[in-house]
């Protein structure tokens, strides 16, 4: 993917059109804008509210929400309200050479979220600022959302055959960007992949998000090939791997998705594959700093 970084700037501001409220605002209004890379769950937890009671208040027949979306609520008062659904925080003090990102990832969050936590306007931090920071998380089960969409679809296990790897080549972005971008390059089904992993700075570091080529069962368009194409899930992970490395937890988010998928899902996809294995694509995706020997060791 060879969208520059004004792109996808232009495209996020684009997307958050109309204003983006700070979690006192949005509870006093009692209404909350989606952003780029927000889940319901988040939302939720960020308004310490249970995510059922959020569903039940928008009457949510999934977790699925979009950009721009306006939520209700539900009253903190409410009896269903979980109050330790309520995120625990902590203090970070700037050090010299940090930027929202590398907080981010190294705490396992994203740059959205400290930057609502900490009600700031630009990605400026000075060094001694004390920022207020989610707990960090364990890698733990990285799934569980993935898990739930895919009970409510009927996979079509007996056409996939491989899975290709793919990095983004850009560390901005998630997939709602990505999908706004490979729309206006008239890509009917938008989003390439059926899959992306986020990097802390649009979306969750690690956090899984699914395509709508996934959740309809649709072909990709991650690939020149047609015929691999029709046969091949396609997995992105946010970041540009010919110059930064993968973080440990989108790696964890890679490997539980790989075995879930070839284990549980879809066992007929044996094969495995980094973009640039494949013959014709003329690419150095995944990017040399992505451990494609040790995943090829894994899954063939």
């Amino acid at each position: 993917m060879n969208t520059s970084r004004r792109d996808f700037a232009k495209q996020a501001s684009l997307l958050t059109l109309g204003g983006i409220l700070c979690p006192s605002l949005a509870r006093a209004n009692g209404v909350y804008t989606v952003r780029a890379g927000d889940t319901l769950e988040q939302i939720a937890r960020r308004h310490g509210v249970r995510t059922a009671d959020l569903k039940q208040a928008n009457r949510l027949e999934s977790d699925l929400i979009r950009v721009g979306q306006k939520l209700t609520l539900p009253p903190l008062g409410n009896a269903s309200v979980d109050r330790a659904a309520s995120p625990t925080l902590r203090p970070y003090i700037v050090k010299r050479g940090d930027t929202l990102g590398r907080i981010a990832r190294t705490h396992g969050t994203s740059v959205a979220a400290i930057k609502q936590l900490n009600n700031l306007r630009g990605d400026v931090i000075r060094i001694g600022q004390t920022l207020q920071i989610p707990a960090s998380v364990s890698s733990g089960d990285l799934l569980a959302g993935v898990r739930r969409e895919t009970a409510r679809i009927r996979v079509r296990r007996d056409n996939w055959k491989r899975i290709v790897v793919h990095h983004s080549a850009i560390k901005y972005g998630n997939a709602a960007i990505y999908d706004s971008a490979h729309r206006r390059r008239n890509m009917q089904n938008g989003l390439a992949y059926h899959f992306i992993i986020g990097n802390g700075i649009d979306s969750g570091d690690g956090e899984i998000e699914i395509g709508p080529r996934w959740t309809k069962q649709l072909l990709g368009g991650h690939v020149k090939s047609y015929p691999i194409n029709l046969t091949a899930i396609g997995i992105c992970l946010v970041g540009n791997f010919e110059v930064d490395h993968p973080s440990k937890r989108q790696l964890d988010a890679f490997v539980q998705l790989v075995d879930w998928l070839r284990g549980e899902v879809i066992p007929g996809a044996r094969q495995f594959a980094g973009h640039r294995d494949l013959r014709g694509e003329q690419t150095v995706c995944p990017g040399k700093n992505f451990p494609l020997a040790a995943m090829h060791a894994r899954y063939g």
